[in-house]
């Protein structure tokens, strides 16, 4: 099972090459510790990204990470830059799209420049390497006395023998893998690293100028608005739609639990939700807001130890003062500014779909699976995300309820949700219940540290 999960993942690696055109694309791969926390890596096993150098010389840079602020847009092109030798605004970053990119679990844990950085470094690195090679060959002048700047390789020092990247690309297919340790750039050789350029997205977002998955727009698209529940867990007993669907221009879908209402005008299409008259069956609970935090005691597994010191029992003997205290720590929602949204469009066995997300490749094996499609014939596009915060990468249920939807109705359909249904829907940072026990020593030193936590993980636990 676990070996097909993976290979969910993998494009046909013959197919892929044969997309690329002449210029030298170098192919390299990037460890995935979130992944492999969540029980397997999810990768391909060969490599995972690539940057490609053109015919015109620019530098293109292919990766599943997608840009949600955090400016990884800049901070992994100012890498590749410097590592390869062409200026900052050589390089087009093309993020989250899985019909250009190679497979990526997604972006969170702040992972994608301290992890997929130096990978993107190697690769950059090895590709300098490639270009010394090739111009060297070309130029019948010894690798050692080349030089690389601005795009252009030449012979150091002073030399007028030049030769730049576009020329050497210039009607060539090469593919080469990143094997072994490249020879990355010392410090004192950063260019571009350790500076703060304007951020390549910068114009577009002040601007205004900059997508976002809600500011797509396709011919014939319509507005979605969907019959959601009171409460987490409660049962849909029955629901009219007969007043719903009068409303002119509404078309109304009820299928398989999908109930939603849809229109040119997203306006027309929340007056015409609130015409559903619909009863639910709340689920039975015990656990409320006045008792969740010693549910979550209760409810703990067995304890997994971090990490042990000493002896507690001979700490709390030490201990001149001793101090037992509980703290509460609630669920926190992400609130990005966006909310999430998607749009898709299903045309001839194909789904298209335009998605505020962290993690467009689960995503596309998501609605594969809701539309039983061949995961090859779903394409996710990731443009600007207005925030994530984590948000964002736990489950596709938008992507998923857009591209039904379209498929349902035949048209392109726009699924955002509401700052109500965010808060709703949002995975919520979990809340916990700490226990510490803690003790000093006469000479005012901790001897005693006992830290439980519940409900979180190993929040806050690791030992330093």
């Amino acid at each position: 099972m676990e070996t097909e999960k993976r290979n969910a993942f993998l494009p046909d690696r013959r197919d892929f090459l044969k997309q690329l055109g002449s210029g030298i694309t170098i192919l390299f791969f990037c460890e995935a510790p979130e992944l492999e926390a969540q029980g397997g890596r999810g990768y391909p096993e060969d490599f995972n990204a690539y940057l490609r150098i053109g015919e015109d010389g620019r530098v293109a840079i292919l990766s599943g990470k997608i840009e949600m602020g955090q400016g990884v847009m800049t901070s992994l092109a100012q890498m590749a830059a410097d590592e390869l030798g062409v200026s900052l605004q050589a390089i087009d970053m093309i993020m989250g799209d899985t019909d250009q990119c190679v497979p990526d679990g997604g972006t969170f844990g702040s992972l994608s420049t301290r992890v997929f950085g130096p990978a993107l470094r190697a690769a950059a690195a090895a590709a300098r390497s490639v270009l010394l090679d090739m111009a060297a060959e070309k130029l019948k002048v010894p690798k050692e006395r080349l030089g690389v700047e601005a795009g252009t390789i030449r012979e150091m020092p002073g030399g007028s023998t030049r030769i730049t990247f576009a020329q050497l690309a210039r009607g060539q297919k090469i593919v080469r893998n990143l094997e072994g340790k490249a020879i990355l750039k010392e410090i004192s050789q950063f260019r571009i690293m350790g500076q703060s350029p304007q951020r390549l997205d910068a114009v577009a977002k002040v601007t205004g100028k900059a997508r976002y998955a809600g500011d797509v727009r396709l011919p014939g698209m319509l507005y979605a608005r969907l019959l959601r529940p009171p409460s987490h867990g409660a049962r849909l007993v029955k629901a009219d739609t007969a007043e719903a669907a009068a409303v002119p221009g509404v078309t109304v879908v009820n299928q398989d639990g999908l109930i939603a209402v849809l229109h040119p005008d997203p306006k027309t299409a929340a007056h015409a939700l609130e015409k559903i008259q619909a009863e639910y069956e709340p689920a039975a609970t015990a656990v409320d807001d006045q008792n969740i935090y010693e549910h979550l005691v209760a409810q703990a597994p067995a304890a997994a130890e971090r990490g042990r010191k000493g002896d507690l029992a001979e700490g709390e003997r030490m201990a001149g003062q001793v101090l037992d205290r509980t703290y509460f720590n609630a669920y926190v929602a992400h609130a990005p500014m966006e909310t999430h949204t998607a749009l898709a469009q299903v045309e001839n066995g194909k789904a298209t779909v335009w998605a505020a997300t962290q993690t467009p490749f689960p995503n596309q094996q998501e609605v594969a699976r809701a539309l039983g499609f061949a995961p090859q014939n779903v394409r996710v596009i990731t443009p600007f995300v207005g925030g994530g915060f984590g948000g964002k990468s736990s489950g596709g249920q938008h992507v998923v309820e857009a591209a039904r939807l379209a498929r349902i109705a035949g048209k392109p359909v726009q699924v955002a949700w509401t700052r109500a249904e965010e808060f709703f829907y949002d995975a919520f940072r979990p809340a916990a219940t700490i226990k510490i026990k803690s003790g000093l020593d006469r000479s005012g030193r901790i001897c005693l540290w006992d830290y439980r936590a519940y409900g979180c993980g190993s929040r806050g636990s690791d030992q330093y």
